[in-house]
């Protein structure tokens, strides 16, 4: 298997981009999911072609963050669309009709990687037929939804150390299931028991309780509650109100509390002990939770 780095870096490398951000996750069925954030701002970029090792069985989700003015786009040699691709637009691209783009004028665009199989456990959960195609009309469309959860993961490729295994598969599982129902006709997931049964939600805490300062994944969490990803995210939020991601920030600002009224670590040690990426890192989130910085808050609590 190609390592992460390879395989993120094998759905960029055709692009002659002047940057490229990109983050990974886990995914159903041992799959990775990838998004990337590809910029050039000159024209001229010309043919971006994948060479015949790259071809595998994924479909790719475009999102334009501004227009591209004059591209075009070939499907197994055919061209399928000719002209511009406005901001905010949506398209989807089978890599197996080995795509090919004429790339005119400059572009700034999300790239989501769906492989097949992650598509086909998604509808194995739910006890529905397999999704075979993800499909939009040539040219793309205006989806909101699509549009508010690149701009909501903008942040986070632009400091990808930062971001944790819970929030990238939770936010790359929960748009992969919404690509499927949107641009492949999944059906929405049956009915389930909508929380964690008592049980299941002490050992979760448990596990979760013992691992803040750890990147731990959905898939080992599940694995515990002896459920898919998919149902225990669910049966998670409805048992304790937040995403597994959210619950373990939480806790984690919590025991930063402590340590910065009841020891003397420096900001950055409390940072790392506490799960966080560095200092400035813990900063950013403490604030979000407590509306001010960690350093603002021990001079207060100590006065």
């Amino acid at each position: 298997m190609q390592s992460d780095r390879a395989y993120c870096q094998n759905y960029v490398t055709h692009f002659k981009a002047d940057s490229v951000a990109q983050l990974l996750a886990a995914g159903p069925n041992n799959s990775r999911l990838v998004v990337s954030h590809v910029r050039r701002d000159t024209p001229g970029h010309g043919m971006a072609r994948m060479s015949d090792h790259q071809i595998n069985a994924v479909f790719a989700v475009l999102l334009q963050l501004r227009e591209q003015t004059d591209r075009e786009l070939f499907l197994d040699g055919r061209c399928i669309h000719r002209g511009a691709y406005a901001a905010r637009t949506t398209s989807v691209v089978n890599h197996l009709e080995r795509p090919v783009a004429n790339l005119r004028s400059p572009f700034d665009s999300l790239i989501f990687i769906v492989p097949k199989v992650a598509l086909d456990s998604l509808a194995e959960e739910r006890g529905v037929a397999p999704v075979n195609q993800l499909y939009c009309q040539p040219g793309g469309v205006l989806d909101e939804t699509v549009w508010h959860l690149g701009n909501a993961l903008l942040p986070a490729l632009e400091r990808p150390h930062e971001v944790s295994s819970l929030y990238a598969e939770h936010v790359m599982l929960s748009a992969s299931a919404y690509f499927a129902q949107a641009f492949g006709g999944l059906c929405p997931a049956r009915d389930r028991p909508g929380t964690l049964a008592p049980w299941q939600l002490r050992r979760i805490n448990d596990a979760m309780g013992c691992q803040l300062e750890a990147d731990v994944s959905l898939r080992d969490l599940a694995a515990v509650c002896g459920l898919s990803v998919s149902h225990f995210v669910r049966a998670f939020k409805g048992s304790t109100g937040d995403p597994p991601h959210r619950w373990m920030l939480r806790h984690r600002i919590e025991r930063s509390k402590a340590l910065l009224n009841h020891t003397e670590g420096t900001l950055a040690e409390i940072a790392i002990s506490c799960g966080f990426a560095d200092q400035s890192h813990f900063t950013r989130v403490f604030k979000s939770f407590v509306g001010a910085t960690p350093g603002v808050w021990r001079r207060a609590v100590r006065m």
